[in-house]
């Protein structure tokens, strides 16, 4: 598959060899560099040329040096995370149409994603700057697979809510999918997947005959279809009814491998009656991906679970 998502941020940053009195003329030679994309992000914006002047001149040069450094020093792993998130989610996003790229570039940090036309498909910019601004650089993954999914849904431009309100939209389309009832827990699986960029695995398990049995999933096939309780991360998680997270699973040293891509894990019981019926349990391909955002979200995911099963 095609390269999908492309890190021009260095070149952006190229503004910092400029004298701040000359940042406008650096800015006009990125608008020749980078053909229509630029001048087609002036006109979504609605952006004249004094009021892009005005951005740049209140645009502190050590500001952009801060972001610069932050930037080197984790874009590679990155651009790699933001790729995979889309490629691992090929058919929901209809990457077989080819019809747009990812960008990720340093603009005017006023806004977070826009999606333009260029020369042979959309261009999906993602404003890397604006992100870094508001502290979200650590969920860019996220930030990126929502700016697509919003494409897919006709929208334009937009700014990447934080985790929590993220989170706070998707449970409305969560307790429609939960509407028909214990028959809806693989697509919730596959929407869980589908919509937060480093839920890699994910499916249920639940509590028959003493043991966890493997029930809908979406990802990679797993050889534990049964767990005994107190193995494992879904096993501890049983034993001791709490949620457990694992930021890295290779320091765990009572660890049920999966897929040697997972890195980090995630599990939440679900209680009926005041006792455990089951477990969401999540697998991710990267490191520390999980936060208390996600906790409080997905104890909520299966308090609703708890309802319909």
């Amino acid at each position: 598959m095609r390269s999908i998502v492309q890190n021009k941020t260095e070149e952006c940053l190229e503004i910092l060899r400029w004298d701040k009195t000359k940042w406008i003329d650096f800015w006009k030679e990125l608008r020749k560099k980078f053909g229509p994309i630029i001048p087609n992000y002036e006109k979504k914006l609605e952006l004249d040329e004094e009021k892009i002047k005005e951005i740049l001149w209140n645009t502190e040069r050590r500001e952009l040096d801060r972001f610069k450094w932050e930037w080197l020093d984790i874009s590679r792993n990155k651009k790699v995370e933001c790729a995979e998130a889309l490629s691992e989610r090929e058919e929901f996003l209809d990457l077989k149409r080819e019809d747009f790229s990812v960008f990720l570039m340093s603009l005017l940090g006023i806004s977070d994603w826009v999606v333009v036309d260029g020369e042979r498909e959309k261009i999906v910019i993602v404003d890397v700057f604006s992100l870094w601004r508001k502290g979200l650089l650590k969920e860019l993954s996220l930030a990126t697979l929502q700016a697509v999914i919003e494409f897919r849904k006709g929208k334009e431009k937009g700014n990447y809510p934080r985790k929590k309100e993220y989170f706070d939209s998707l449970m409305k389309e969560i307790e429609k999918i939960l509407e028909r009832g214990k028959d809806a827990l693989g697509d919730l699986c596959g929407f869980l997947r589908n919509h937060v960029s480093y839920y890699d695995w994910v499916g249920f398990y639940f509590v028959e005959d003493g043991k966890l049995k493997l029930g809908p999933f979406v990802g990679e096939p797993t050889e534990h279809v049964e767990i005994p309780f107190g193995v494992g991360i879904c096993g501890q998680a049983a034993e001791r009814e709490k949620t457990f997270v694992v930021q890295d699973v290779s320091k765990e040293t009572n660890y049920l491998s999966c897929s040697p891509k997972t890195k980090a894990e995630i599990v939440v019981p679900i209680f009926k009656d005041g006792r455990i019926i089951g477990e969401l349990d999540i697998d991710s391909h990267s490191f520390s991906p999980f936060s208390e955002e996600d906790r409080r979200f997905l104890e909520k995911v299966c308090e609703l679970v708890s309802k319909v099963v």
